[in-house]
């Protein structure tokens, strides 16, 4: 700072912030999980599931907020954030964690089938591989539920489509 010079403009910043950076997706995650009531534990959940969206995050450093995830059982969590963002690109990023993480997600089995019904293809492509790793039997009338809504789906990939069908059909003839 040269004399003369006022001391609040030097911690100004040179140029005013434009709020309309802070929103961009390309610049910012904007993931919040509310942590209303968390312990320790699932305050540490809730970082993991954060950091999935750091910027040049490596393909090992995914896994092992994938592997923190596992052990911590975060299913219900995972679902919370899916459901707590209307941004497409953190929901297909949350949906591949939480099959990555190989835990169960039966008991949220028809959440899974209403995202792999999403027009994003990609989003669809990552619910359905969450279905697909669901080893827990679903029980028929929640399949015959299922079968309806992708059934009447039209907005789904018809690949995707497709495969959910047969995968809810092969569940429902055995």
């Amino acid at each position: 700072m040269k004399n003369g010079d006022n001391a609040d403009d030097f911690f100004l910043e040179p140029e005013p912030i434009d709020p309309k950076k802070l929103f961009n997706e390309e610049e910012y995650s904007t993931l919040i999980v509310n942590r209303e009531g968390f312990d320790k534990k699932q305050n540490d959940t809730a970082d993991l599931i954060e950091s999935l969206f750091e910027k040049k995050l490596t393909r090992q450093e995914f896994e092992q907020i994938v592997e923190g995830l596992k052990k911590a059982n975060a299913q219900k969590m995972l679902v919370d954030a899916i459901e707590g963002t209307n941004n497409v690109h953190e929901q297909t990023v949350l949906a591949q964690a939480a099959w990555e993480s190989g835990l169960d997600f039966s008991t949220h089995f028809m959440f899974f089938v209403s995202l792999a019904c999403s027009s994003d293809a990609m989003l669809s492509l990552e619910a359905l591989t969450v279905i697909e790793s669901t080893e827990t039997k679903i029980e028929s009338d929640v399949l015959m539920k299922a079968i309806s809504i992708a059934s009447n789906s039209t907005n789904i990939n018809s690949m995707v489509k497709e495969d959910l069908l047969i995968n809810l059909q092969s569940r429902l003839e055995s």
